[in-house]
This record gives structure tokens, C-alpha cells and sequence, in this order.
């Protein structure tokens, strides 16, 4: 019978706040809230011809090729990754009062996508042409019912903003990669995380800047980890086309066997 209950009322609290939610989320343009598969349906958006090298001449890794080439679609592998923990009364809206100890991973879940409103922008005003919401979830088991917060995780898509910024010949460069990592220990210790992505993302274009990325550099993934009051960890992705290395050469096509 308790079972029953408990299942019972986990279905309403799916209905009272998720309808809730609805009303909530109508008011945000749809373009922040659709996955990344509505504008790659398969996942899988087909590669140029042309398939990028690393400077030791191997074959650079499909992933890294569609991340960097693709920047006119959504693609799986060019995300920001977002954990974070968060108070649970940051999710309610106005007049709710958060629900008994069995529902509040419900209720998180259900109200995730409400901790990634504000993060979406922070790209477009940096670095992307477009950003959509494409997780926004509690993480499972990590509800602290006495301190009234929660885990989440938060994976935003995004196409970098790279207008009028050609390529070189793809076939005389190589693809170049390296992670930016932030030192925050000497900063203060952040507000949020909108704050920490801000940073990152800074962190990132500044390294970018550098005269001998600039023209072709993009980020091409961000991840972070915060709790509230704490030191924030946090890394980029960053890549970037140099010149073939001394002593390597552009191969020439391979024509198909004559037959006979």
C-alpha cells in the first residue's frame, strides 16, 4: 500500500509541476529548449571530402573533425557539459513550496531545464551563433534532503559564431588540439554558475586571440564541474589549422587502379 502511495503521488507531482513547468516554459523561445537532434536527426551529419590530419600525419579523429568542420550544425561532439550542484527552491515558482522527501527528485527533475535558462546567452554573446538546451537533468540519488539541494547535469549544443572567417586549404594543414584550463584559485570564489561558464569562456577566446591561432581557432567543447561555495574546476577544448610540419607533405589523390 505505502508503495502504491508513494508511485501515486510521484504521478501527481509529475502532473502539478510539470504543468506548471509548461506554463513556465512557454515563455521562453523555442529555440532555447530543442535538442540538437532536431536539427541533425541521425546524429550523424555527414563529414566533408577532405578529412583532417594531425601534425604526426594520422588521420585526426572523427569526432574532432566533425567539431571543428561542422560549424553550420549541431553536432554531438561540439557541447558545453554542465555539473552542478543547486538549492531546490531555486526550481520552484512563485507561491510553490517544495514537496515531501519522496518527491524532490521528481520535482528536480522535472524543473532541470529552469538552471539553464540563463547559460545559453552567455555563449551567443561570446562565441556562438545559436545555442539549444539539449540536457537538463537531476542526477539520480544525489538529492540532500537536509540541505534541500541536488546534483545536476546540463549539456547545451551550440555552433560557433565564425562569419567571414575562411579556411585555409585544408589539405596543407593540420588539425591542432589543447585543452584550456583555468587556474580559479586566485579568483573569487564565484556566484554561480553562469559566472564560471563566463570565465571559461573567456579563458578560451583569450587563448584563441593568440597570434598564431587566431584565423582558424574554435572551441570546440567546454566542460564544468561547481558546488556553491567552492572552487570551480573547468576546461575547454580548443583546436586550431597550422601549416604542415617541416618534412611532411600534401599526399597526392589515389587514382583507381587501371583495369586489365
Amino acid at each position: 500500500m505505502l508503495r502504491l502511495l508513494i508511485g501515486t503521488g510521484a504521478l501527481l507531482m509529475l502532473v502539478g509541476f510539470g504543468a506548471a513547468g509548461w506554463q513556465y516554459w512557454q515563455g521562453i523561445p523555442v529555440e532555447g529548449i530543442r535538442s540538437p537532434a532536431a536539427a541533425d536527426p541521425d546524429g550523424r551529419a555527414a563529414l566533408p571530402e577532405v578529412r583532417l590530419v594531425t601534425s604526426t600525419g594520422a588521420i585526426a579523429p572523427e569526432a574532432d573533425s566533425r567539431a571543428y568542420l561542422m560549424q553550420d550544425r549541431l553536432v554531438p561532439e561540439r557541447v558545453v557539459r554542465i555539473n552542478t550542484t543547486a538549492s531546490l527552491d531555486k526550481l520552484l515558482l512563485p507561491g510553490e513550496k517544495l514537496p515531501a522527501a519522496p518527491y524532490l527528485e521528481v520535482l528536480a527533475d522535472i524543473r532541470a531545464p529552469m538552471l539553464a535558462q540563463d547559460l545559453c546567452p552567455i555563449l551567443t554573446e561570446t562565441l556562438a551563433r545559436s545555442c539549444l538546451v539539449d540536457r537538463a537533468r537531476v542526477i539520480a540519488g544525489s538529492v540532500d534532503t537536509l540541505r534541500g539541494e541536488a546534483r545536476f547535469e546540463v549539456t547545451l549544443a551550440y555552433r560557433q559564431d565564425v562569419d567571414g572567417a575562411d579556411l585555409p586549404d585544408l589539405a596543407a594543414h593540420v588539425l591542432r588540439t589543447e585543452i584550456v584550463s583555468p587556474d580559479f584559485a586566485a579568483t573569487p570564489v564565484p556566484a554561480g554558475i553562469g559566472i564560471v561558464l563566463a570565465g571559461m569562456v573567456d579563458a578560451s577566446l583569450a587563448v584563441c586571440a593568440a597570434e598564431e591561432v587566431a584565423p582558424t581557432c574554435r572551441v570546440i567543447g567546454i566542460a564544468v564541474d561547481w558546488t556553491p561555495g567552492g572552487q570551480p574546476w573547468a576546461q575547454a577544448r580548443i583546436a586550431w589549422l597550422a601549416p604542415l610540419p617541416e618534412g611532411m607533405f600534401t599526399a597526392p589523390p589515389i587514382a583507381p587502379q587501371p583495369k586489365g
